[in-house]
């Protein structure tokens, strides 16, 4: 196993795409301070499981994501990809990978929510998984592989128990005790499913002994279902025949009442139509007058604005006079001002000549300069262009003399490895052939009863899946219809609640004062209060009650004689005041003024006596959006005369802005209502705003009729609704209970022969699985050895290849390098030349600039004085103007005058005539006012009539209704508890005789046996048994019907839980003994490394530091598996009680000593140490360098440092720097190699190209000079 590659993209402050590769030998990876080379470290620790933010100098996860520089944004994810190559198939197979090759790539991704995502072979793993990958190897993001300078003091300095991490590792039992914990997991999963097993084998037992009982009482409740749905049904049928044949004579007799109620509608409607057009006729009239009286209030308006445009004229003309004597003062003023301005700008043109001929001669010299400094930058942009040139060539050269020599070290290692893996390869080959064998012959004696018992398992399987669907579309369907029958069931009570509420308010005439309510409660002649009589659609309620005020409190009562004796009652008991409005009085009397109220109740003494609540009583509509408030009303036919003189100018408008402007504009007194309840009444006073707690309102005393109305219909629906919702409920519990019974069946016949199938498809899986990988192997170690073979050939060819071609690029790298040096002193010379030539350039354009700055502010001089000669010209122009325009709107002004005087003179004359007919169409008003009057009383007659006709069959429709209902009833009431149409029930004779011992005797009959016998069918006796059979049935209280077949299950449930039992006891013990055999072994392979590695650290402390002594020691020595490790170091001629009084070079020398101690046991496939050298001085680095060669054929580097002498080592090296701020590149290196005493001469060794280019040519990058780190090596 070896590091074969890194890639990162996003991590820390690697922004851009980086790949480092690793080849056999020393990595270094040098750069100055903060240029990010211990990110790279990080990466790998990272990308190895690292799960601590402070381990890798961050304060949370997110943090090792790139987070912007001055000239990027921050990124949103990182990725470290780690290439590991010949990795052995065993650790593959623990991570759970199986692959035809033995390189792995693990990556590793993080997000800013802080979401890790972890791959191998970009296949998405666990952590585990890579964890258990390197278990027993060394690497680790806790091992001892990876090694930086701050972590040799938390190795010295950490507690023994933490220590003891690194030893296990070394000693490779790390997987053994993850086995460990994870049997201790299942071991304690195992106890807490025997506790619940135990508890259920308890409780299963207890649920038998009742089940038995529950299954006796079920069978005794089915028998007496059966006798109470046969008598029941049959006295079901009985009564529903009896309401049918009552329902028929009902029927007859509403018919002939429905007939002479269409003869009499149609002649009332025949009257109705005459009476319509005299209406029509006297609306016409009023629209005539109201359209006369607009005509002559017009006529008025016209006057007074000719009169107003009169006295505007007259203003005008003095104003026009003033204007003209101010234009004449301004011209005057504006001539001197001219002549001032024109001196002053002759002055400036003679000073601008002056500058423009000095202009001219600076310009001519600054050209002159211009001109030679093009020359010489045309000759330095040639050279330029020819250096660039040639670096590109000499880095091109350098590029692929690299990848070359890169290629040769490439192939002598690949075919060293390849020799190798033939030999393993060959041998593996022929141990899976004879393997192959022995399987295939065990598979064909395993594969022949499984088809048979599938079919079997089809069949059973596709019954228990139409079971199960239909089941589970029943428990759906019951589970909504138990919760919408409940949701109806809460708000039928709740509606049933509110009506109550509502209606005994109504009964209570809550609202009333004291005085009505007394009324009203007095005498049997009161006819109840005004509005127990109408009705007003919702949205006009408040308008209606606002317009009415204290007459919605108005008694009833027929004659006037009645209504003064309960005004005198009140009066004599003091029990209040109240309205009462006798009927009789209002159809017989003439017009009376009603008392006026908040709305102005009191309606004209001409109001029409309507006979019908209608638009038509009202005529005239003051604007478009008001409405009649008798159109809203539905009143009955006594009260109609009431409500015209109460409402009959009263209209409903929208708001109180409606209604002013509506009131303005009405011919006659009215009073408008707002539907908020806001009022302005004829008087032209507004009534509104809130009640407060002293008032005594009648609110909604209205609505609550309209509640009460729709409650009751709403209760209706609920009642339909609940019926057949309970049906429903029924039909499906009914299903429900047959279909879990089949079920239970079948599923346990089912489950029964799956278990068998499982099994043997098991073993035949198992054995196939084992198979086909065992061929995949033969395939590709076959394929491995033929590429192999290949490859060697290939390679062979390869090397001769490239040792000619490196040869030959060496020669034209040093002809390119001489090149360069020439270039390079060429373009020194003419870039002096052109700054000289710069300076001169400079000089001519300041002083060409501060010469044209004189001259622009001369000629903004000249401009400023052009401009205001010209603006003192048009002020001229303008007044001018302005005395012309005066004079002729004084003329206009005198003829709007004198035109205005004629009209005035016209309009009064045509104002008398409009009065004159205005007369003549009131008179002929009040004339058919009066036939109005006569035709409406003959028409309320009719009505009268009609309505008790109504009445007769409304009554006959409810005892229709009630028949119906109570048909319906029974049907319903059958259907849902017996689940039959009662339709199809056949009536039967039935015959019940009661025995003096026993149950009664119930025999059912033809008609003809029924006849010989001469009984009738006693149904008294067969309620009585009905009852008798529910109250039995009651008294058993709840019953369930499927105790037998629960009874049942619940014993083979008990069978199954006892061998559960057993089995769990049995798996719990082969837990101990995994466990027992994990610690034996992992203790003497943790003991037996531990000593080699002790011995190994004394001998290698000794020779590091020339002398001294150390050891290591467990602190609890009866316990191996779990004990600390104490380190003992004396350096010579220390005495130090403890290893963190050494110094940082000690301290470091000691860790170098214990870390390859361990390597000497168990080599880490690679090493990363992280500037672990800087806290040594030169000796200790001779003496940590000599130690590291001794380990370099076990092991691979990557070493992070500063020093020369470490650096000297390094087979390649990478260079980390900056170019970007804030952002990490990887740079070409070169070598200088020298000999002892002469002097170096350039011989580039360049490192493995990297997958992300680091260094990008001249041509793309123009502005920026190739970043090189140069090193000289003693050879």
């Amino acid at each position: 196993m070896y590091l074969k590659s890194l890639t990162e993209f996003g991590f820390k402050s690697f922004a851009d795409k980086t790949t480092l590769t690793f080849l056999p030998g020393i990595t270094a990876i040098v750069g100055p301070n903060g240029c990010g080379k211990s990110n790279i470290a990080d990466a790998i620790r990272w990308v190895l499981g690292e799960q601590s933010a402070k381990a890798l100098r961050g304060g949370e996860m997110a943090d090792v994501i790139f987070n912007g520089s001055d000239g990027r944004k921050p990124l949103s994810m990182a990725e470290v990809s780690l290439t590991i190559g010949d990795v052995e198939r065993d650790h593959l197979r623990a991570a759970g990978v199986e692959l035809d090759y033995n390189e792995v790539t693990l990556t590793r991704r993080v997000f800013r929510d802080g979401v890790s995502e972890y791959f191998i072979n970009r296949t998405p793993c666990r952590l585990k998984d890579i964890q258990q990958l390197f278990m027993g190897t060394g690497v680790g993001r806790a091992s001892y592989s990876i090694m930086a300078q701050g972590h040799i003091t938390q190795l010295l300095s950490s507690r023994p128990e933490d220590r003891r991490a690194v030893f296990e590792e070394a000693a490779g039992i790390t997987r053994f005790k993850s086995q460990k914990r994870e049997t201790l997991r299942k071991l304690e999963s195992t106890e807490q499913n025997l506790v619940r097993v135990a508890d259920l084998v308890r409780e299963v037992k207890r649920q038998i002994g009742s089940l038995q009982r529950q299954a006796g009482k079920a069978r005794r409740y089915k028998q007496f279902m059966l006798q109470l749905q046969h008598l029941d049904t049959q006295l079901a049928r009985h009564e529903f025949d009896r309401l049918q044949a009552q329902r028929a004579e009902l029927e007859t007799t509403a018919e002939q009442l429905r007939a002479d109620i269409e003869t009499g509608s149609a002649e009332l409607l025949r009257t109705e139509d005459e009476t319509a057009r005299l209406r029509e006729r006297l609306s016409d009239l009023e629209q005539q007058v109201h359209e006369a009286q607009q005509r002559g209030q017009d006529l008025q308006n016209q006057v007074e604005r000719h009169q107003s445009r009169i006295h505007f004229n007259e203003e005008r003309l003095r104003e026009s006079e003033q204007q003209n004597a101010k234009a004449l003062g301004d011209i005057a003023q504006g001539e001197e001002r001219r002549l001032a301005a024109e001196q002053e700008r002759a002055a400036v043109a003679e000073r601008l000549a002056g500058s423009v001929r000095a202009l001219a001669g600076l310009q001519e010299s600054l050209q002159t300069k211009r001109e030679a400094l093009r020359q010489v930058e045309t000759e330095l942009k040639g050279n330029e262009e020819e250096l660039r040139r040639a670096q590109a060539a000499a880095f091109e050269q350098a590029q692929r003399l690299s990848g070359v020599r890169n290629q040769l070290t490439a192939l002598d290692l690949q075919r060293q490895h390849q020799n190798v893996r033939m030999e393993k390869l060959t041998a593996e080959r022929i141990q899976l052939e004879e393997e192959r064998r022995r399987l295939e012959a065990r598979l064909g004696e395993s594969a022949a009863s499984v088809e048979n018992e599938k079919r079997d398992a089809r069949t059973r399987r596709g019954a228990v899946a139409e079971h199960q669907a239909r089941l589970h579309q029943l428990e759906q369907a019951l589970a909504a219809a138990g919760q919408e029958l409940d949701r109806r069931l809460q708000e039928q009570t709740e509606r049933r609640s509110r009506r109550g509420v509502l209606a005994q308010l109504q009964a209570d005439y809550e609202g009333f004062s004291a005085g009505t309510v007394a009324a009203l409660k007095q005498a049997p002649q009161m006819l109840g209060a005004l509005v127990d009589r109408m009705r007003v659609s919702e949205p006009h309620i408040a308008a209606v009650e606002a317009a009415l005020g204290h007459h919605l409190q108005l008694v009833l009562t027929e004659e006037a004689e009645t209504a003064q004796q309960v005004v005198a009652e009140l009066k004599i008991r003091k029990q209040g005041r109240a309205s009462v409005a006798p009927l009789a009085l209002q159809r017989n009397g003439k017009p009376v003024n009603a008392a006026p109220g908040p709305a102005g109740e009191g309606a004209p003494v001409d109001a029409p006596a309507s006979g019908s609540v209608s638009a038509a009583s009202v005529t005239g509509m003051p604007c478009a959006t008001a409405v009649p408030a008798l159109s809203v009303i539905e009143a009955d036919v006594s009260i109609q005369p009431l409500l015209n003189r109460l409402l009959g100018q009263t209209w409903i408008v929208p708001d109180l802005t409606t209604a002013t402007r509506a009131w303005h504009g009405a011919d006659r007194a009215c009073d408008f209502v707002t539907t908020g309840g806001e009022v302005l009444n004829r008087h032209g006073v507004y009534v509104g705003g809130a009640s407060n707690g002293a008032e005594t309102a009648p609110a909604s005393v209205l609505g609550r009729k309209n509640q009460i109305a729709e409650l009751d219909r709403a209760l209706a629906e609920l009642q339909a609704q609940i019926q057949e919702r309970s049906r429903a409920r029924g039909v499906l519990q009914a299903e429900l209970t047959a279909l879990q019974a089949s079920l239970q069946q079948t599923q346990a016949d089912l489950n029964s022969q799956e278990v068998a199938i499982a099994t043997h498809e098991g073993e035949c899986r198992a054995l196939e699985n084992a198979r086909g990988l065992l061929q995949q192997k033969l395939d590709t170690v076959a394929y491995e050895i033929q590429s192999l073979e290949t490859q060697d050939q290939e390679n062979l060819r390869q090397g001769q290849a490239l040792a000619r071609q490196a040869a030959e690029l060496e020669a034209g790298e040093q002809e390119l390098q001489r090149r360069l040096a020439d270039l390079n002193v060429g373009l020194e010379r003419l870039r002096h030349q052109r700054d000289t030539a710069n300076n001169g350039v400079t000089e001519a354009k300041v002083a060409l600039a501060t010469e044209e700055q004189v001259g622009a502010a001369l000629r903004q001089q000249e401009q400023s004085f052009a401009a205001r000669l010209q603006e003192l010209a048009q002020l001229v122009e303008q007044r001018r103007g302005e005395i012309a325009a005066l004079l002729q709107r004084r003329t206009q002004f005198e003829a709007e005058i004198a035109e205005s005087r004629r009209q005035i003179v016209s309009l009064q004359g045509e104002r008398e005539q409009v009065n004159a007919r205005i007369a003549e169409r009131l008179q002929e008003r009040s004339g058919l006012e009066v036939e109005l009057a006569e035709r409406e009383t003959g028409i309320r007659e009719r009505r009268r009539q009609l309505a008790e006709q109504q009445e007769r069959r409304g009554t006959l429709e409810v005892e229709l209704a009630q028949k119906e209902m109570a048909g319906r009833n029974l049907c319903e009431r059958v259907q849902e508890k017996y689940k039959l149409n009662l339709a199809d029930v056949r009536s039967e004779c039935i015959t019940i005789t009661i025995a003096d011992e026993g149950p009664p005797k119930v025999e059912t009959l033809s008609p003809d046996e029924m006849a010989a016998r001469g009984v009738a069918t006693d149904w008294a006796l067969v309620a009585q048994q009905v009852t008798a059979l529910q109250t039995r049935i009651d008294e058993m209280g709840p019953v369930n019907l499927v105790a037998i077949e629960e009874y049942e299950e619940t014993e083979q449930r008990y069978q199954f839980l006892t061998a559960q039992h057993d089995d769990l006891v049995t798996a719990k013990q082969q837990l101990l003994d995994v466990i027992n055999r994990i610690n034996v072994e992992t203790r003497a392979m943790f003991r037996d490394t531990f000593e080699k590695i002790r011995a190994n650290f004394s001998a290698l402390f000794t020779e590091i530091f020339g002398g001294g002594k150390a050891d290591l020691a467990l602190v609890d020595e009866g316990d191996v598996l779990e004990s600390g490790v104490e380190i003992i170091a004396r350096p010579p001629g220390k005495q130090a009680k403890s290893i963190s009084l050494l110094s940082g070079g000690e301290q470091t020398m000691v860790a170098v000593a214990l870390l390859f101690a361990i390597y000497q046991v168990r080599p880490s496939p690679f090493c990363v140490l992280d500037e672990l050298d800087a806290a040594l001085d030169e000796a200790n680095i001779n003496r940590f360098v000599r130690v590291l060669q001794r380990f370099l054929g076990h092991s691979q580097f990557i070493v992070i440092t500063h020093n020369k002498r470490t650096i000297g080592m390094a087979d390649v090296i990478y260079g980390v720097t900056m170019q970007e701020q804030g952002v990490s590149k990887i740079v070409s290196v070169k070598f200088h190699k020298a000999e002892a005493g002469v002097e170096p001469k350039p011989a580039p060794v360049l490192e493995p190209k990297a997958a992300e280019p680091s260094i990008e040519s001249e041509e793309d990058r123009p502005h920026e000079r190739e970043q090189v780190l140069e090193m000289v090596m003693a050879k």
